[in-house]
Formats: structure tokens, C-alpha cells, sequence
């Protein structure tokens, strides 16, 4: 199995939108026309509107967290907070995830992340050092090796050359980063700038409009603009410095050379005339040479489920669909007919290799306090079998697995109102809590 990394992509390139205490800038979604459309059907008679932004995993993330009560950081970022183009700033946390990334580069070394926090690990989760403690609102962390690796957050790119034992502050762009994807220690791809919740080629949807992709060939010192990108990224992500996918409204891009000529991949299966304008979002994680897991998320919600589809390929050219959210899906697109995937929201999901990947959903408490199912794709994701649900997690927030056997999932309890990472080593059959915070 080739992998880039010594690890299994996290979440697409565009990680950790946290559904309702979201730590990245707040992802819009429009219920007004699925509702409209829901009521000439009969199925959203008597059910409130909600409207919730997705959650999506860290990208390339593998998790492993556990707690560092007590530790302090190894240093915290410096660099020079910015008051406009070209600065690096960070800002403050209250109220963000206290977790909402996680990364193994190995079956030993792991880091996590959060408001105010990165964690680390270099014995598999047995235990874990607190490396930093700042204002830095945090929602992704991407090594390429176990010493080279990037943070990302609201304001915020961090750096480390030697395991995360220092991390530097990097000078952003103009168009603030939203999240890296790197190849090497030197060169790495960024989805940034952009506007959430505004109209994107005439449809309202759950992504940014104004979106770039930049490259970088110095481990994120410096920043270029793609201008051969198709507009409006939403996410990407890249298995080598040539190699790499990019999805924007309903169409995923494929390209060769490093991101300079782009190739239409794959377009989402059109939704019903009466939604055609619901182009939805979609969360790309690379596998392999060639591989790559998509989740679309759609607009709207109602009922207390909200629409996304799940699709894979092994070599680029060929695509199947995974999995959907049948109750509204079924609506939007009633000739299509995927596999119930886990959970009446769409929650993160980590690609563990072309043929195989691991999806968390969510399910919101409408008697209770709501789960995070688990569900596993095999066989070229012609196979999904549920997994049962992730335990003492409620608001899944990220997820990371190296095999179908062994993975983590970062997120909330909503009763106990604490963040946790929980790791399973039997395809999701137990659960051990590696990391608490709050």
C-alpha cells in the first residue's frame, strides 16, 4: 500500500468545522430549500428546522491523544501578530473545542490539538506531553514524518522541525489560511482566504466563495498562488508534490502537476429539479498514489438530519458511491440508493488506505443526549458494515484510523461538557479514553 505519509489522511484539507462549537470559522447551511422541498413531500410536517455546520476531520489525521495535566508547554509560538496582510496572529479560545485534531505520523507518535493545545505522544498513547499553551485557537495538525508537522487555527499557523518540542509561528499570506496539506518538510499545498455562507455559483451552500489554492516550497515561510486552480476550493488534498485532488461546489479536480492544470474527476449525481441548485460541499482525503474518499455535504437540515454522500476511487478515472444519509438523500436524489451511512449528520471520517476508510456521523439528542456512530468502509468501499458507537463521545470532532482495527476519535461529551479522545484497537468493539480536557 503507498502511502506519502507515514500516516492515514485525517480529513480532507479542509479539517474540523465543529458542528455546534466550531473552532474554524463557522460553516453556513441554508435549511430554507430543503425544508421547502421536504414540505411538499409530507416528510418534514410537525419537525422543527435546524441548522448545524458539519464536522469533518483533521486532515491526514490518525489520533491518539491523552491528557498533560500538569505539563508545560515546550515553548510557545513566537511571530509577529499581524494587523492586516503578511502577519501572523492568533486569537483567543473561549468557548472552542478543547480538541479538535488528531495525527499519528506512526504507530508511536501522535499529536493532538485544540483551543490553546497541542499534545503529544511518542509511545503510542501510554502517555502524553503538553508541547504548547497559548491563544491559538487550533483546529488542524499535519506531519509529513515524526518531525516535521504544521497547526493550523483562526488566525494561526504553527511549525516544528523537531517533533513539536518548539513550534514557531508562521507569517500568513493575504488570504488567511483555512488548511495545509503537505508532502514533504519543504513543500505543501493551502486552501485559503474566502467567505462563508455567501453564494457560490448561484447556489447557497455549506462552503467559502472566494477561496484560493497556494503552494508552498519552504514549509510554509513562503506562499503562491495557484492561479490554474479551479475558483472557489473548498478542500484538497495531495499524496505527493504532483499528485492531488481539489473539490469544489459538487465537482472534484484531479491534477498531475503539481496543481497548475486541473482535470474534472468526478461530479456529484445531480439532485431532483427542485434541489438543483444545491451544489454541495465536498471534504477530500487523498490514499495512496491515486486514491481518494470524498464526503459531500449538503445544505440544509431538517428533522434533525442533515444530507451528505459518500464516494471513492482507487485510480482517479473510476467513482462508486459509499454511503448516504438515506432519510433526506432519498428526497434529493430518489434514484440513487447508497448505503445508510452512520448517523443523521455527517460527522469526520478518516481514509486508512484506496480501499478502506472509517466514517463517524452523528446523531443529535432528540431523547438523550444523542451518539456518534461508526461505520467502516472495506473493499473498495463496496462494503459498510456499522460498527456500533464511539463511547463517551456525543459531538464527534475528528477521527483518525492507521487499520480497520485501530483508530481514534476526538470530540465532545455533552453531559459531562468534556473533550475526549478515544482510541479503539477491535474495530470500534471497545473504547479506552486516552486524553480528557474541558
Amino acid at each position: 500500500m503507498h502511502r506519502t505519509k507515514p500516516t492515514t489522511p485525517a480529513g480532507v484539507i479542509r479539517p474540523p468545522r465543529p458542528r455546534l462549537t466550531g473552532s474554524a470559522r463557522p460553516l453556513f447551511r441554508s435549511a430554507v430549500p430543503l425544508l421547502a422541498a421536504l414540505a411538499v413531500t409530507g416528510l418534514s410536517a410537525g419537525c422543527a428546522a435546524t441548522s448545524s455546520a458539519p464536522a469533518s476531520s483533521a486532515a491526514r489525521s490518525s489520533s491518539g491523544t491523552a491528557s498533560a495535566a500538569g505539563h508545560a508547554p515546550a515553548s510557545a509560538p513566537t511571530g509577529t501578530a499581524s494587523a492586516g496582510c503578511g502577519g501572523s496572529s492568533v486569537s483567543g479560545y473561549a468557548g472552542k473545542p478543547a480538541l479538535a485534531a488528531v495525527q499519528f505520523a506512526d504507530a508511536s507518535h501522535g499529536w493532538a490539538a485544540g483551543a490553546g493545545r497541542i499534545v503529544a505522544t511518542s509511545d503510542g498513547g501510554r502517555s502524553w506531553t503538553r508541547q504548547y499553551s497559548g491563544p491559538a485557537d487550533l483546529y488542524q495538525v499535519d506531519f509529513t514524518d515524526a518531525s516535521h508537522g504544521w497547526a493550523v487555527g483562526t488566525g494561526a499557523l504553527l511549525r516544528t522541525s523537531d517533533g513539536g518540542a518548539t513550534w514557531t509561528a508562521l507569517r500568513e499570506p493575504c488570504q488567511a489560511i483555512d488548511t495545509v496539506s503537505f508532502v514533504s518538510p519543504d513543500v505543501g499545498y493551502a486552501v485559503a482566504g474566502g467567505t462563508s455562507g455567501t453564494p457560490v455559483l448561484g447556489s447557497l451552500t455549506g462552503g467559502y466563495s472566494g477561496t484560493r489554492l497556494l503552494r508552498t516550497t519552504d514549509g510554509g515561510t513562503t506562499w503562491q498562488q495557484l492561479s490554474g486552480a479551479p475558483g472557489n476550493p473548498q478542500s484538497a488534498c495531495f499524496s505527493s508534490a504532483a499528485s492531488g485532488y481539489l473539490g469544489t461546489p459538487g465537482r472534484i479536480w484531479r491534477t498531475s502537476d503539481g496543481g497548475h492544470a486541473w482535470s474534472l474527476a468526478f461530479t456529484e449525481p445531480p439532485a431532483a429539479k427542485r434541489f438543483s441548485q444545491a451544489l454541495d460541499t465536498p471534504e477530500l482525503q487523498c490514499a495512496g498514489a491515486a486514491g481518494a474518499w470524498v464526503l459531500f455535504l449538503g445544505t440544509g437540515a431538517a428533522m434533525l438530519h442533515s444530507p451528505y454522500l459518500g464516494y471513492a476511487t482507487q485510480d482517479g478515472r473510476s467513482w462508486h458511491g459509499v454511503l448516504e444519509e438515506t432519510t433526506l438523500e432519498s428526497v434529493i436524489r430518489p434514484g440513487l440508493h447508497l448505503p445508510d451511512g452512520p448517523g443523521s449528520e455527517p460527522g469526520p471520517f478518516s481514509a486508512i488506505s484506496p480501499a478502506a476508510a472509517a466514517f463517524v456521523g452523528s446523531t443529535p439528542p432528540a431523547n438523550g443526549w444523542g451518539a456518534a456512530p461508526l461505520a467502516l468502509a472495506t473493499n473498495n468501499g463496496g462494503a459498510l458494515r456499522n460498527a456500533g458507537d464511539v463511547a463517551a463521545i456525543n459531538e464527534p470532532l475528528a477521527a483518525a484510523f492507521l487499520t480497520s482495527s485501530e483508530g481514534w476519535v476526538a470530540g465532545e461529551n455533552l453531559q459531562t461538557k468534556t473533550f475526549a479522545i478515544e482510541a479503539t484497537t477491535n474495530a470500534g468493539r471497545t473504547w479506552t479514553t486516552q486524553y480528557q480536557a474541558r
